[in-house]
């Protein structure tokens, strides 16, 4: 992730040290295990904490700017404080039942850099991905679109995330250029055909077009980078969310574009019905506007595929196969490849609904 050596057992101590928190006072740390995704800079432990008259337990130190940007390589001056900011805000006491975030999170500041500490969520978060549990995800996001009349003005708020849609759009060069360089390798020669490989030229071109359709939808309080890895459903069906990085305002429909969009790739199984968790997501969505909204999260749920889900595969996805960084196996590169060409082909099958094709 990084050269800059993780923090210790002792520096987790100090910093848990300088604030009250569930933690309890006098906490010891007994084990730390680095956690860091490779495409952030963030870095994640898992820290087991042990407090005087109170059994270990098991904490998630997060600390999101630790580290120097990746391929992905968003752009966003303030994705490294996003998170903070949500969790110092009053924004997660206002999601409605059925929505959560981990237990207990607490935001220190400590030498410039803001730690997130949160109780682990590893027992919800590594359940097995299902179609019924993507049906119930569809219908647990919706109601993010009530957060933003609880409170007036709250979607207004500088630190929220605009546009997640084209926080990917620096990739679209490289996109052009993954593309046409497909043809000269042996390799990854047949994975679009020549017809396909235009269309998704065209697609990467819309970007202006799809930003513009965009901004004409009704908008909701989305996560911002909802996918498999990033919820799971608890005993109770409440639906558990982390990494909230891209929290932000984006048109309805957009989170469940992104679901549905990184579901294989990060680990769902079966075959999504994609117009079924429309309807689910858009009746309920449309119940609480007390207007059809299922128009526009159609429309929504498009742009999301056309766009993060185009740029961030045909930029940094696939620099990083032509770069051979997914290793040497070869099953390895073909789930990569696989999710690549599904992916790419199931934002195509949706640029109808943008009037792309």
């Amino acid at each position: 992730m990084t050269d800059r050596l993780l923090p210790d057992a002792e520096t987790i101590e100090t910093v848990l040290a300088s604030r009250p928190g569930a933690w309890g006072a006098g906490a010891r740390v007994l084990s730390v295990r680095d956690l860091s995704p490779g495409l952030s800079r963030a870095a994640v432990l898992r820290v087991s904490i042990s407090a005087p008259g109170s059994r270990p337990a098991q904490w998630i130190v997060k600390i999101p700017s630790w580290g120097e940007p990746s391929l992905l390589d968003s752009r966003d001056g303030r994705l490294h404080l996003r998170e903070a900011d949500f969790f110092g805000s009053d924004v997660p006491g206002l999601l409605p039942s059925g929505l959560a975030t981990p237990a207990d999170p607490t935001v220190i500041r400590q030498n410039g850099l803001d730690w997130i500490v949160m109780r682990d969520a590893a027992a919800v978060l590594h359940q097995s991905w299902t179609p019924a549990a993507a049906m119930t995800t569809a219908e647990r996001i919706a109601p993010l679109f009530a957060v933003g009349a609880a409170r007036a003005g709250l979607l207004d708020s500088l630190w929220l995330e605009r546009a997640g849609y084209a926080a990917y759009t620096h990739h679209i060069r490289d996109g052009h250029d993954n593309l046409d360089a497909l043809a000269h390798d042996p390799q990854l020669r047949a994975l679009f055909t020549p017809e396909q490989v235009d269309a998704l030229h065209t697609c990467l071109d819309a970007a202006a077009v799809l930003s513009a359709r965009a901004a004409e939808l009704p908008t909701t309080l989305v996560h911002g980078d909802l996918h498999p890895r990033n919820a799971g459903l608890d005993p109770h069906g409440a639906l558990l969310l982390i990494d909230w990085e891209h929290v932000g305002v984006g048109p309805v429909g957009f989170d469940l574009g992104t679901f549905v969009s990184m579901y294989r790739a990060f680990g769902g199984s079966g075959e999504l019905d994609e117009p079924a968790l429309l309807e689910v997501y858009g009746r309920a969505l449309s119940d609480l506007a007390g207007a059809d909204l299922r128009p526009a999260v159609a429309i929504g749920f498009a742009i999301a595929h056309l766009t993060w889900g185009l740029h961030l595969r045909l930029g940094p996805g696939l620099t990083a196969v032509r770069q051979g960084l997914h290793g040497d196996s070869p099953g390895e590169l073909a789930a990569h490849l696989d999710d690549l060409r599904s992916g790419c082909l199931r934002a195509l099958s949706w640029a109808s609904a943008t009037s792309l094709a």
